[in-house]
């Protein structure tokens, strides 16, 4: 994986609910899954959230966005939910789980709800470039 040209920090924040139904340890397990190095915890009596910096931990996201021919879905995302220097896009759990990243354009496409990843950077177009360059 090649590093983006992006010389601001980012910050990468991942979320996702805990169902009643759900053992949160194997919610914590599809989050580092997808996710490196964020360190998701359980918080608040049915969230997981974890935090992470650099563009290590969007590794998983970089590989299989090209893998599996998602890049244009994920781009969509990226451009229509930015706001300012952050952005974000939805990740299936059960996917997850197994070790995919698999992006969703809504939550509904998630049963069990979405994981929510959430990027901040100040050169987010450079960033955005990096991570799902513009197709011809």
């Amino acid at each position: 994986m090649r590093k983006p040209r992006v010389s601001s920090p980012i910050e990468v924040k991942v979320e996702a609910v805990v169902n009643p139904s759900e053992d949160p340890q194997k919610v914590i397990g599809a989050i580092e899954n997808v996710i490196e190095r964020c360190s998701p915890e359980f918080r608040y009596g049915s969230r997981v959230i974890g935090r992470a910096a650099g563009s290590e931990p969007l590794s998983t996201i970089y590989e299989q966005v090209r893998s599996r021919s998602a890049m244009g879905v994920l781009r969509r995302m990226l451009l229509d939910n930015r706001a300012g220097t952050s952005t974000w896009f939805l990740l299936n759990k059960q996917a997850a789980s197994a070790g995919i990243a698999a992006v969703i354009e809504d939550e509904q496409e998630s049963p069990l709800g979405p994981i929510r990843v959430t990027i901040n950077c100040e050169e987010l177009d450079a960033l955005t470039d990096w991570l799902v360059p513009e197709s011809g």
